[in-house]
């Protein structure tokens, strides 16, 4: 979820998509397979990057499991995992929106202020448990998801929102 204090912080990630998705879109033509899987991953990154600023959601088992070892969940990101989570074996920081969607949204913009509202209004993470990322991944849900709030629903995964967040 994107706070207002953070919505600055999202800028210069759009800008750098922006310019990247540009760069894809002029000169796809001469541009040979690696540089344009370059590109791509470079983008897939910046997604994957910024998703540190957003206030994550945490499913019901999660929070449970969370509050038993005295955590709040909802003030960590995937940097801040090991210390709490030895080994990344109880928790797993999840993209609600897979990035290789919100990758292929940012793709389709035609100005850097679209992208600017894809990852507003797209980039969601999620902690969830192992087990419940593993029944995502069973159902189908792994890396495609048309939509995000029915996949979850499909393998009872219930998200809360820390209060004050907007999506």
């Amino acid at each position: 979820m994107i706070t207002n204090e953070i919505h600055f912080l999202l800028l210069p990630f759009s800008q750098s998509i922006f310019a990247k998705a540009e760069a894809l879109k002029k000169h796809e033509v001469g541009l040979r397979p690696d540089h344009i899987a370059r590109f791509r991953e470079s983008i897939s990154e910046d997604i994957k990057k910024c998703s540190n600023f957003v206030v994550p959601e945490v499913s019901d088992e999660a929070h449970h499991e969370a509050t038993k070892r005295g955590l709040n969940l909802f003030e960590k990101n995937w940097h801040d995992q090991p210390a709490f989570d030895p080994g990344r074996k109880i928790f797993h920081l999840e993209h609600v929106q897979p990035v290789s969607a919100i990758r292929a949204m940012c793709l389709e913009c035609d100005t850097e202020k679209e992208v600017h509202y894809t990852l507003q209004s797209h980039l969601r993470v999620a902690w969830i448990l192992k087990k419940e990322d593993a029944e995502l991944s069973r159902l189908g849900y792994r890396s495609k998801r048309k939509d995000p709030d029915a996949a979850y629903a499909h393998a009872n995964i219930r998200l809360r929102k820390i209060a004050g967040t907007t999506n």
